[in-house]
């Protein structure tokens, strides 16, 4: 894996890679929740040479439609991995033009993740940007939430993110 300081280069192997392929790796590396989004007898199958931060960015891109929804939520969980690296998550979502929905999520968890820092960390890496909110997902996909609260409390909620071993 290269130092957090060098220049990360994505077209390899990411160019021959779909999204199913992209979401195996993710489920491979923690998001197991979203192994449904995998078509029928496909195995989730991990591909060391493929960075987490870029895989988190490559699953922020595509059309404004259901399945690359899905696949925005996954990746939100990838990049919430707190090993991450902020400057190489901002370096990713800028070479796949997906820094504003990796701004949304940042945003989203400056404001409910227990870890403030690092959402603060990634927004100051990221260039400033905005757009698409209306189609992006809002806190309640990112998070796990109890269904009812504790006695007199309010419900529990925990920020969805994996905790991949480089």
């Amino acid at each position: 894996m290269p130092a957090a300081d060098s220049t990360l280069t994505l077209a390899w192997p990411l160019a021959d890679l779909t999204r199913d392929q992209l979401l195996g790796i993710a489920v491979r590396r923690g998001c197991r929740h979203y192994q449904s989004q995998l078509p029928p007898n496909t195995a989730a199958v991990d591909d060391p040479r493929v960075p987490h931060e870029v895989l988190g960015a490559a699953l922020l891109r595509g059309s404004p439609d259901g399945p690359t929804f899905q696949a925005i939520r996954c990746g939100a969980m990838v990049l919430s991995d707190l090993g991450n690296s902020p400057p190489r998550i901002a370096e990713a979502c800028e070479q796949f033009e997906v820094a504003h929905r990796a701004a949304h999520i940042a945003r989203l968890g400056l404001l409910a993740d227990e870890y403030p820092e690092f959402w603060r960390a990634v927004l100051d890496a990221l260039p400033p940007a905005t757009g698409e909110e209306q189609f992006l997902p809002g806190v309640s996909r990112l998070t796990s939430e109890t269904r009812l609260p504790r006695p007199g409390g309010q419900p529990v909620r925990i920020w969805l993110r994996t905790h991949y071993a480089r």
